[in-house]
């Protein structure tokens, strides 16, 4: 496949050149920020649109225990630990986010949504409410009516499998070699649903890279694309979650990770697209922050199983950012959302003690595009 030269963030490192993608207009570009720049001019203003995506956090319980869990403080705190939203309330939030204008829902976090037995319904429910809906999942119950649902109504799925071997699996998420099995299985069974039903759903392999996985990100590859996924989606674990501050990293070794990162782009063809997305980090693969200030945030809302709204998917679960609550009433967001309250939060956040930050880059458009024009903006 021709290597596209359209712009593209951080394309090049300082040991040399890197590949991200073959072709930029993916999902996975943080450039498509662009495209929500009258929700970004909204936040500016203090007047916030509904946001872009709602991400769900149905449950906080999980049936793995993998080793860069940056959930370890809510699956393992007694306060919230195994909090679950009804399933009626689950299906009032569905319902409420498309009366409030919400474009995607991903369902995700602080544990592993389809261990939730809402999720199907909740699926459906947001299709009837026009919001399209995504998945994070481990992959371990991606069947029966979960996996019908999702190929019916979801524009992706993500799962994350984060090796290509039995054994490295074992070691990484702490369970027996015979769940990377079932999880294969799920994979190739919502492939085959997937083929067989005509859908559009986007099925990925996901893989986060740690140190003690760092030569799977081949294996993995090769065995996503036997399966017959779409990509592989491979990124380095957040490290400062792991080991519990911004100044803290893990020390990757970058000759094995670019080494497989470079190879796995061989096994590109037009059924199989690679993804190593490198230019949210610096060249080592540690914390990277060219932003001032915490705007972004308001493009997401960040739902937690136990009621509350949180400022962002990097803080969920976290009782200092509590931004409001969506129990028992959804429309309680309403009161919050945009308000004064909520303003003053996002400026007091300190920066330096912020573990990543998911929108870096979106954080650093709305500053060097919208407010110092830096792009020359009326000038196409």
């Amino acid at each position: 496949m021709a290597q596209h030269n359209l712009p593209s963030p951080s394309r090049e490192s300082r040991s040399g050149e890197y590949r991200e993608w073959t072709d930029p207009y993916n999902s996975f570009n943080s450039l498509k920020g662009l495209l929500y720049r009258d929700w970004m001019e909204g936040i500016l203003k203090g007047e916030f649109l509904p946001p872009v995506e709602a991400s769900i956090d149905p449950v906080y319980s999980c049936n793995l225990d993998c080793v860069w869990c940056n959930s370890h403080g809510i699956l393992k705190n007694g306060s919230i630990k195994g909090k679950k939203m009804t399933t009626k309330h689950l299906l009032d939030l569905c319902r409420f986010l498309g009366e409030w204008g919400v474009k995607g829902a991903c369902f995700a976090g602080g544990g592993e949504p389809l261990l939730h037995e809402g999720c199907a319904e909740a699926t459906e429910e947001l299709a009837k409410a026009g919001v399209e809906s995504a998945f994070l999942t481990n992959g371990i119950n991606l069947e029966g009516d979960a996996a019908e649902a999702i190929v019916k109504y979801s524009r992706w799925v993500g799962v994350s499998v984060d090796s290509g071997s039995r054994d490295n699996y074992s070691k990484i998420k702490n369970i027996p070699p015979e769940f990377f099995d079932r999880v294969v299985e799920n994979l190739a069974g919502i492939v085959e649903l997937r083929n067989r039903s005509g859908s559009k759903l986007e099925v990925s392999y996901k893989f986060l890279i740690h140190p003690d996985n760092a030569d799977q990100i081949l294996p993995a590859a090769k065995l996503a694309k036997e399966i017959g996924v779409d990509y592989i989606h491979a990124r380095p674990a957040a490290s400062e979650n792991i080991l519990g501050g911004a100044d803290c990293a893990l020390d990757f070794p970058m000759d094995i990770v670019n080494e497989q990162l470079s190879k796995i782009f061989e096994l590109q063809d037009e059924n199989f697209k690679v993804f190593g997305i490198r230019h949210k980090f610096s060249p080592r693969m540690t914390l990277k922050k060219n932003f001032c200030s915490c705007l972004a945030a308001p493009l997401l809302i960040q739902l937690g199983a136990d009621g509350n709204c949180y400022l962002c998917v990097d803080h969920r679960g976290k009782p200092g950012f509590i931004i409001g609550r969506h129990e028992p009433d959804p429309k309680q967001i309403l009161e919050f959302w945009g308000g004064k309250d909520m303003i003053d939060f996002m400026e007091k956040v300190d920066l330096e003690k912020c573990p990543r930050c998911t929108f870096g880059i979106y954080n650093e458009i709305m500053e060097k595009v919208l407010v110092e024009d830096r792009m020359c903006m009326s000038f196409p």
